[in-house]
């Protein structure tokens, strides 16, 4: 896997589908990659969801229609794909600080949102501490959320922080972890079913559920609270420089922005990850985050001449 001809070819397939693209499950079903890694090194490359990218590539065609057109909102808000005028206005005036009359008379300007063109220059981060790990099959205890991509950088800290003041006493807890899951049927629940087949109607293109709790051991589950089982594998592990919310994030951005496209060993595998909050450091000075991620080794055999 290249993720910059990934990244590429993403951008590619947008422009060329942009009036019927659904979403980023059909993206990385054309490039051959998860859907929730996809939409994770996307969004640290170019700041922008897939979802966001779309929706603002629209808005700015719709904005050009207006102003090269004679053309009814109504027409408008059918083809770049809204279910009522209204909802189309208030998409198109929040992005364009301006409302469609305003920008078919000109009087004001239409932002401007032109294809995006990537050119790649990764360097190596040596003082990065990656260590990779098989381990076996564990399970956490805690509380659960769907979270959208667009805002769960903001949102998530908060809900980690109010499991912990609310139950971290209770279980007697140092440290906690932080488990996403998108359209993933190996993490499974107490049952042994898909944690995530319990969602019905959620739909994993901009959404994912968030579990953040504690290693679970047996024993009374809290009400409210849910055990979920990760499966034996082979983990990279990542060190964060502290435990705050912004070094984990940090971390993530150097993971979907740099690191996968210099991992030529590892594959990312299964559409699930892992931060674990309040590691002690080694040297016993203070705590760390660390974030994990499922890979494989990959078979550094193909496309070499036999």
């Amino acid at each position: 896997m290249n993720w910059v001809d990934v990244i590429n070819e993403t951008l590619s397939y947008l422009e060329k589908n942009i009036m019927t693209v659904q979403g980023p499950k059909e993206v990385a079903m054309e490039v051959h990659v998860s859907a929730s890694y996809l939409q994770n090194s996307f969004q640290m490359i170019t700041g922008y969801t897939i979802g966001e990218y779309i929706r603002s590539r629209r808005l700015y065609l719709a904005a050009m229609e207006l102003i090269e057109k004679d053309v009814k909102i109504i027409y408008l808000a059918s083809k770049y794909g809204y279910e009522t005028p209204e909802s189309f206005t208030k998409a198109f005036s929040r992005f364009h600080d301006a409302t469609p009359n305003e920008i078919k008379k000109k009087n004001k300007p239409a932002k401007v949102f032109l294809p995006l063109k990537l050119k790649f220059s990764v360097k190596g981060a040596d003082t990065v501490d990656v260590v990779i790990e098989k381990m076996p099959e564990f399970k956490v205890l805690g509380a659960a959320e769907i979270f959208g991509n667009e805002t769960s950088f903001e949102e998530i800290p908060g809900f980690v922080y109010d499991f912990i003041n609310k139950y971290g006493g209770e279980l007697n807890a140092k440290d906690f972890y932080g488990i996403s899951v998108g359209d993933c049927d190996i993490i499974t629940d107490e049952a042994g079913r898909p944690w995530a087949k319990e969602y019905e109607g959620i739909t994993f293109d901009e959404r994912f559920l968030f579990l953040t709790g504690v290693d679970y051991k047996g024993g009374k589950v809290p009400e409210g609270l849910t055990v979920i089982t990760i499966p034996e594998t082979v983990w990279a592990k990542f060190k964060c420089r502290d435990n705050s919310a912004e070094a984990s994030q940090e971390m993530r951005r150097y993971i979907f922005g740099e690191w996968l496209f210099e991992a030529d060993e590892y594959d990312l595998v299964d559409e699930y990850n892992i931060e674990r909050y309040g590691v002690p450091n080694d040297t016993g000075d203070g705590l760390h985050n660390e974030i994990w991620l499922p890979v494989r080794r990959k078979n550094l055999s193909e496309g070499r001449d036999s």
